[in-house]
């Protein structure tokens, strides 16, 4: 994937503070876009693609510290970590003084670098508590003082959920494919019975996932829709594999919640591959 850099004509340098600053980090780089929330609109967007396994994230570092748009002040700045290892708590169980025994229920809390923290999802009424590496959390936090910190579950599950409300009693399954994972969201009469992510190497250890998870919630193949997200094309290998088995799979369009400066001429591709990103602000 090669860099992409764009800047809407609107934006202006001198007005930032009334902006909305997001930043997705990935296993395969950094991108970041910036909202205009007076018209909704995105006004710049870049994604800069690098592989980066050095212990203190000296890459990531470069980037944030060079790039020109991520120097100036914003009035919100959102921060979103890839990574599986997130925990969805109900809020009637969340403790904020309890987040390594919480934490310690689906992953391993004895990791003495990384650090823990949560965000609420509202229409879940769950917390998401999720680690972060250390480094990356100062790094982060020193260069934007005022950053919330997010995992991918946050965007994608409240996108999965606004997205619901107009389908009373039906089952919807969302798939959201990274690289090297993917997110499985259940949705039955617009609540949520599975939030989960699965490592995968081969096509088959994705289609053993999505399949196992329909035999073990008892969903109808003919009656349940299902969504994939972070796809861009019907040549995908795995919607094409999957459309074999489930007739009603179908890619996800682009986020309803925000317009698209047109000028910027955004690739549809890139709208439905960031769609955590560009989904983002959703939770604030």
């Amino acid at each position: 994937m090669t860099k992409t850099y764009l800047v809407d004509q609107s934006f202006d340098a001198s007005i930032t503070t009334s902006y909305f600053l997001s930043i997705r980090s990935s296993s395969g780089g950094l991108s970041f876009c910036v909202l205009d929330p007076v018209t909704n609109t995105y006004i710049a967007f870049a994604n800069i693609p690098f592989v980066d396994k050095s212990a203190d994230g000296i890459k990531t570092q470069e980037v944030l510290l060079q790039e020109e748009l991520l120097q100036l002040p914003y009035k919100k700045v959102l921060f979103l970590y890839e990574s599986t290892k997130a925990t969805l708590v109900p809020s009637a169980l969340y403790d904020q003084s309890k987040h390594h025994e919480l934490f310690a229920l689906n992953h391993s809390a004895t990791d003495d670098e990384i650090e823990l923290t949560a965000q609420k999802i509202r229409m879940a009424d769950a917390w998401n508590l999720f680690s972060i590496p250390r480094f990356m959390y100062h790094l982060v936090k020193t260069q934007f003082e005022s950053v919330s910190f997010y995992q991918h579950y946050s965007p994608f599950v409240e996108t999965c959920l606004l997205a619901s409300q107009k389908k009373q009693g039906e089952s919807v399954m969302h798939i959201s494919v990274h690289e090297h994972f993917f997110d499985l969201v259940v949705l039955k009469n617009r609540k949520m019975v599975l939030c989960n992510s699965y490592n995968y190497k081969h096509l088959n250890d994705f289609l053993y996932f999505v399949l196992f998870a329909f035999e073990q919630l008892a969903l109808d193949a003919k009656q349940t829709q299902v969504i994939l997200h972070g796809i861009s094309n019907k040549q995908n290998p795995l919607y094409k594999e999957l459309k074999k088995y489930l007739q009603q799979a179908n890619i996800s369009k682009a986020t309803t919640q925000f317009k698209f400066s047109s000028h910027m001429r955004i690739q549809e591709s890139d709208k439905l591959l960031f769609h955590n990103l560009f989904n983002l602000a959703i939770c604030v």
